[in-house]
């Protein structure tokens, strides 16, 4: 009798934790949500993260606030995530350049970008392109790589920035064709494309929407994804091209501390995907060239996980490692 007076009591305080998160989960949210975005206000990534987060907002009816954390290559706003609570009032809107390369690039970051958060869902992801200028004598990725291999050093390829996705691709191509092209930092991708279109550089690698506002002034040759593209359908893969090594594909995806219940990350996951199958937020992505990609959280975990290490022996491979 005695033990059973004992036990009772432990079972019903046993009984009495374990529901204490799964009352957090149904009562969430219950205040306003801090979306972090690890780059400044006003460029493409912080305008599509403010579409998601109004969307997010009507659909969990709570006040979601975009808090614009820059500097470092994305890693001062994610790192401040890595470090917040994990009760899903705190969320990154992570990118290729802050969760792939920066951690790759840098020996001092203070997240893992495959151990420090919980992948909820992916926002959008698209393969980068290789184009030139319209007068470089080439009308193929073959006849490229002949013409650089002939002329080592005396083509100019153009970049966002030194150890950006768009030079990390530049050195996939470089590495896996064999040839000597001088990489060109600038600062931003706008500076690139203007250098391209003046014809002071031969080569850029960035996503889709530069071929399709330039159309007819520059040339693009390969995609550096899976598949072809709907809108550049007839540009091939560089797979196609005999460079299946080539593969540099961009992602954003929101993301909660690690340690978020799954409760909360489900409810986020559920609403998100609403968010990104409304016409209204479509329709912003497509105005940027790019497409929602609305799926599970487990999709984008295994897609990161095959990823992120990919972009790591692009940055080894390259010598870029910085302290």
């Amino acid at each position: 009798m005695m033990k059973r007076r004992l036990v009772v009591p432990a079972l019903l305080a046993l009984a009495s934790a374990c529901a204490v998160p799964s009352a957090k989960a149904q009562s969430y949210p219950s205040r306003p949500i801090t979306l972090v975005v690890p780059f400044p206000a006003g460029g493409s990534v912080d305008v599509m993260a403010r579409e998601i987060a109004a969307g997010l907002g009507r659909q969990l009816k709570q006040v979601v606030i975009v808090d614009n954390k820059a500097g470092a290559g994305g890693t001062i706003g994610s790192a401040a995530v890595a470090n917040a609570a994990p009760d899903g009032y705190t969320l990154l809107f992570g990118t290729t350049s802050a969760l792939a390369v920066a951690p790759a690039l840098y020996s001092k970051v203070a997240y893992d970008p495959l151990k420090s958060f919980v992948p909820i869902i992916e926002a959008t992801r698209g393969p980068f392109v290789i184009s030139v200028r319209p007068t470089l004598p080439v009308r193929d990725l073959k006849e490229l790589i002949e013409y650089a291999k002939k002329n080592p050093g005396k083509l100019n390829g153009g970049s966002a920035g030194l150890g950006s996705v768009h030079h990390l691709s530049l050195e996939m191509f470089k590495q896996a064709a064999g040839v000597d092209i001088v990489h060109v930092p600038f600062k931003g991708g706008a500076p690139a494309w203007a250098a391209l279109l003046s014809e002071d550089i031969d080569i850029v690698f960035d996503s889709m929407p530069g071929p399709l506002l330039f159309p007819g002034r520059v040339k693009p040759l390969a995609v550096a994804g899976p598949s072809r593209l709907a809108k550049l359908p007839d540009v091939p893969t560089f797979a196609e091209g005999g460079l299946p090594d080539v593969s540099a594909v961009f992602f954003w995806a929101i993301l909660a501390p690690a340690g978020t219940p799954p409760a909360i990350v489900k409810t986020l996951n559920a609403a998100l995907n609403d968010v990104l199958r409304d016409p209204k937020v479509k329709e912003a992505f497509v105005n940027q060239s790019m497409e929602t990609t609305p799926g599970t959280a487990e999709e984008i975990a295994r897609f990161m996980a095959d990823d992120i290490p990919r972009w790591r022996a692009a940055v080894e491979r390259a010598g870029l490692k910085q302290e």
